[in-house]
């Protein structure tokens, strides 16, 4: 078993003198040779947790072995991680590189708790999964939220505003990107439509602008912003750029006027609802080219509320089935915040305070002020609120023979520990044994 043992001689040399060593490993070892208690309660303190796989147990060439995995010394279990990591491998990885050849109390979870710390590892951080959908409320009539962004067609500045409750949006050609040039848009659409309660909007300069704060405050109206780099909470705005881009580009194509493209856009019933955009903020069909009967054009109120909230929980069902919320962030809670470019590296962050339900303000370690969605914010070292995580404390002053015990798992409450799934958390017996 030493022969084959995919472990060089000279660490099998130090295995050998760190087992001879530690007062646990020798009791085990004399346990081992002599026979085991036919009682778990008459095996000594130290060595009950090998009790219940005592038949794997054996001695060969002073090392001691589970099956074909060489115990390992507490002295050098640190520096065993350290190897079995070297390369910076994932979890389950080094998880498998180290079940091939060697063993102790506690390994899965202390190899666990290394990689976790790792400060590289947690530097170059995949991103996170997606969180259910929160949808914006549906409004109670047309116009009481807008939301509005900028994008470039053909090389050139446009500005849409799209109404939250009809989904009607309007395009304007922008000479420049300047705050004033689209605030002067934007009260064009205001005078016509009437002041909107809420403004949704990215974080673009134009509307970061003091001179569009000033704007919001003399119109009265309130102006909410999403979080730099998630787009998605601005989605109603996205998603009019999408489909304006595409019919502009359609009618470039065919050589058509992109104004009738939008005419008929606006006019067509939205799916799910049986109203079009123009019926839900006007009340009224507006004329087309195609033949249309006087009496279908006369203004006629419908409230679509009910199907626009019907449509968002369908929506929302689906979207769900590979999303999970994750835990709010605390003031003070430590973070890494995902690299946006030109950055290619998680960097090191304290919560300062929240901003809304999943936005945040985080100050880096180098004093820089940043706001990121909770998506981007991953929490440091693996922690998890009210629960200490089952660390393994290394000390290199310890005595060689020192009885390694993990600490136990703590919460702020006393509530059970849960899984992702919600199901409680059970330790082992043989854990609770090796606890105590």
């Amino acid at each position: 078993m030493v022969a084959y043992l995919p472990i060089s001689e000279e660490r099998l040399s130090t295995i050998r003198s760190a087992t001879q060593t530690e007062r646990t490993l020798q009791t085990l070892c004399d346990t081992i040779q002599k026979g085991w208690p036919k009682h778990k309660k008459d095996t000594p303190r130290d060595i009950m947790h090998y009790y219940s796989f005592q038949e794997e147990l054996s001695v060969q060439d002073g090392i001691i072995f589970r099956g074909e995995r060489a115990v390992i010394p507490y002295a050098l279990q640190r520096d065993i991680i350290r190897r079995i990591h070297s390369s910076h491998l994932g979890v389950e990885s080094c998880l498998r590189r180290a079940r091939e050849c060697v063993y102790w109390p506690g390994m899965n979870e202390q190899i666990k708790t290394f990689i976790v710390k790792c400060d590289i590892c947690r530097s170059v951080d995949t991103k996170q999964q997606k969180e259910t959908l929160r949808p914006h409320e549906v409004e109670g009539r047309p116009w009481a939220k807008v939301g509005t962004d900028l994008f470039t067609f053909d090389d050139k500045n446009y500005l849409i505003t799209v109404d939250y409750y009809s989904n009607f949006w309007e395009v304007d050609y922008l000479p420049d990107t300047k705050s004033s040039t689209v605030i002067r848009k934007l009260k064009a659409h205001f005078a016509r439509q009437g002041v909107p309660f809420i403004l949704f909007s990215d974080n673009g300069p134009q509307y970061t602008s003091q001179e569009f704060r000033r704007f919001s405050q003399l119109w009265e109206f309130k102006h909410k912003t999403s979080s730099p780099g998630y787009p998605q909470s601005n989605g109603k705005a996205e998603s009019a750029v999408k489909v304006a881009k595409k019919l502009m580009l359609k009618a470039k194509a065919a050589g058509q006027d992109p104004y009738l493209a939008m005419l008929d856009h606006r006019n067509t019933p939205t799916q799910g609802l049986n109203t079009s955009p123009a019926q839900r903020l006007l009340s009224r069909r507006t004329r087309t080219l195609l033949p249309t009967r006087d009496s279908l054009l006369k203004p006629e109120v419908k409230d679509t509320t009910p199907e626009q909230v019907d449509r968002q929980e369908k929506q929302a069902k689906y979207y769900n089935r590979t999303a999970k919320d994750m835990d709010m962030l605390r003031q003070g809670d430590r973070v890494r915040v995902q690299p946006f470019e030109p950055h290619t590296t998680w960097r090191k962050a304290t919560v300062m305070q929240p901003v809304d339900h999943r936005s945040y303000t985080v100050q880096l370690d180098d004093g820089g002020l940043l706001r990121r969605n909770r998506r981007h914010l991953r929490r440091d070292q693996g922690t998890v609120p009210g629960v200490t995580a089952r660390t393994v404390t290394f000390d290199a002053h310890a005595a060689p023979d020192a009885v390694v015990t993990p600490d136990r798992v703590t919460t702020d409450t006393q509530q059970s520990v849960t899984s992702k799934s919600g199901r409680p958390i059970v330790e082992p017996k043989y854990l609770q044994d090796y606890v105590h």
